[in-house]
């Protein structure tokens, strides 16, 4: 029974971190409506929180991989209260080949669209100005206790939601009967689930928020077929 509480545990803490990271990402492409760009920036990276005092970055990795030197001009663009008057930011820059630079832009809360969410998006153009990359995503405004900071909270829930399902998951492999009949069933749940949220955990911390979202539905889907299945079966 305690292995159980602490799987459901760390469960919904990482149901909940990545259901959060999926809705900001998602609004952001919203955000992003850019048309003729084929491919994404995964380089792109913003906090998941950000509390109500603080400053954050938009930071995003730009690379060249031809054997040529890039001149390339990098448009960033974030919401400023609202989704019709946006900041944006342009830089001209030059990379190497087979180099990368890493470029970042401040964000602060009250760049909060709806007062709760920063969204922004950067377009990679080249000299003639025509988009070839994209990529956004989205922060999530917090009002946190004095002090505390959002990459505080994010790894706060990582942490204690990868300590609730592996504790879990070893309590009842030593102690949950996990071959019997029942027991073997409970056990393939309890992996399955665990799977689920541990690539959803890794997908957001790698920014594949598609990914994330597939776990996330998934995981919450299987999570309405079992709970009825095991409370009402004998």
């Amino acid at each position: 029974m305690i292995g159980i509480i602490l799987f459901v545990i760390g469960v919904v803490l990482a149901m909940v971190l990545i259901g959060f990271s999926v809705y900001a990402d998602f609004e952001s492409t919203l955000f992003d409506l850019t048309n003729g760009v084929n491919r994404s920036i995964r380089s792109i990276k913003c906090p998941v929180f950000l509390s109500s005092q603080e400053t954050g970055n938009l930071s995003a990795v730009i690379k060249n991989p031809e054997d040529r030197t890039q001149e390339l001009v990098i448009q960033a663009s974030i919401s400023n209260r609202d989704l019709i008057l946006l900041q944006e930011f342009q830089e001209n820059i030059s990379i190497a080949p087979y180099e990368a630079k890493q470029l970042k832009w401040e964000v602060e809360p009250p760049d909060a669209a709806y007062g709760h969410l920063i969204l922004a998006k950067v377009i990679v153009m080249d000299v003639a100005l025509n988009p070839s990359h994209r990529g956004s995503c989205g922060i999530i405004i917090l009002k946190l206790p004095d002090g505390m900071k959002g990459w505080e909270l994010f790894w706060i829930i990582f942490v204690l939601s990868g300590i609730g399902i592996l504790s879990g998951i070893i309590r009842w492999w030593k102690y949950g009967r996990p071959n019997s009949n029942r027991g073997l069933e409970a056990t393939r749940s309890l992996f399955g689930l665990g799977g689920l949220a541990v690539i959803g955990l890794v997908s957001i911390t790698l920014s594949f928020w598609e990914l994330a979202a597939g776990a996330f539905y998934i995981g919450l889907l299987l999570m309405g077929v079992l709970i009825p299945h095991f409370l009402i079966k004998k």
